[in-house]
């Protein structure tokens, strides 16, 4: 295929965006549009539906290995990635990129690969800042960047960090962006060849396909460097980008994440974490209960240090409780709540051994 190619990412406030800029593309334009829009757990897969409504063209799900054809929208199906190769689309069970899948980086990663200059890149609406990396990619190759305003975004977190980190070029409100789309669209670029390969990239790409062969993970590997931190999603070691522009991490099982995701998928871990530990010390706390209901004639030392462990555990819990309801750490009760009930949990903890010894 000839000619341009137009990737579009969208997260939160997506599809309303979405069918706005459909509605604004001619039923002559040039060029396919492919679209990564951020699905929920248990999605239908009706966007296809809702954007062949707004406008004129064609939509829908691609096949695996679809040849592409310009003047049709593409959209990535729940929990595949949607990626482009020359001259057809492929998807990917591959792992999750930003805790998304279907994820904005992967297709436009795959887009710059394969189509270099060609390329418009497309960030609207979303949290965070998937799309930021991948819209890096299509401008070192070459192509073409397009961002929504920030001002004009439901959610700007997106547009804002893709401004951050890329020079980009053409920033512009909804409204006005169907034109622009219909004018790159138009105009073929100057260099239809990607030029000289980008072993990152391509490494990427391979791994957003699910190739986790020992070849390119070594290659991987060799450009990135070991952080000492696990990955929240699956505990594997976290691999950190050499990259300095936009960091980025992955791990061997190739969840991939940039800072910020990293960020929100600890602080969600470490939120399953704390409830897993309240739900032990309840547990701590009924099964002594149990114990002392079970036989009133338990020796006064083993009554003492059941009724210690229930008033530690109880203790404990309401710690613990008070961290989940304000979405807080521990760090940051150690100069409040912390310090009220250290004292008593201490002394809790020493009542409890002694009646075990």
């Amino acid at each position: 295929m000839k000619g341009r190619i137009i990737v579009i990412g969208a997260s939160y406030g997506g599809i309303e965006a979405l069918s706005l800029l459909v509605a604004q593309l001619p039923p002559a334009f040039p060029a396919p549009v492919f679209v990564v829009q951020h699905l929920g757990t248990g999605s239908t897969g009706a966007l296809p539906r809702i954007l062949a409504r707004a406008g004129s063209l064609p939509v829908s799900h691609p096949q695996h290995c679809e040849l592409i054809e310009p003047g049709r929208i593409y959209v990535a199906p729940p929990e595949r990635h949607m990626l482009v190769h020359r001259g057809y689309v492929a998807l990917s069970h591959g792992p999750r990129e930003n805790r998304f899948r279907p994820a904005v980086d992967p297709l436009f990663r795959s887009a710059a690969l394969a189509y270099g200059p060609a390329v418009v890149g497309v960030i609207l609406t979303g949290h965070l800042d998937d799309g930021t990396a991948g819209l890096m990619a299509i401008k070192d190759q070459r192509g073409t960047t397009v961002v929504q305003d920030p001002l004009d975004a439901i959610a700007p977190s997106m547009p804002r960090s893709a401004l951050a980190s890329v020079a980009v070029d053409h920033r512009c409100n909804l409204a006005e962006m169907g034109a622009l789309l219909m004018m790159l669209a138009s105009d073929d670029p100057a260099v239809a060849d990607p030029g000289a390969r980008d072993e990152l990239l391509a490494t990427e790409v391979s791994l957003a396909e699910g190739g986790f062969t020992p070849p390119v993970w070594s290659k991987f590997e060799a450009m990135a460097i070991p952080v000492g931190i696990n990955c929240p999603d699956c505990g594997g070691a976290l691999f950190m980008l050499r990259d300095r522009r936009v960091i980025r991490f992955r791990c061997r099982a190739g969840h991939a994440f940039s800072a910020q995701s990293l960020r929100c998928a600890q602080s969600e871990d470490t939120e399953n974490k704390l409830g897993t530990l309240l739900g032990a010390f309840s547990d701590e706390v009924a099964l002594a209960r149990l114990l002392l209901d079970a036989a009133v004639e338990h020796p006064v030392d083993l009554r003492a240090a059941l009724h210690s462990d229930i008033q530690s555990a109880e203790l404990r819990t309401a710690l613990v409780s008070e961290w989940l309801r304000t979405s807080l750490g521990p760090e940051a009760y150690s100069a409040s709540t912390g310090d009220q009930l250290r004292p008593a949990i201490d002394e809790m903890e020493t009542t409890r051994d002694e009646g075990r010894r």
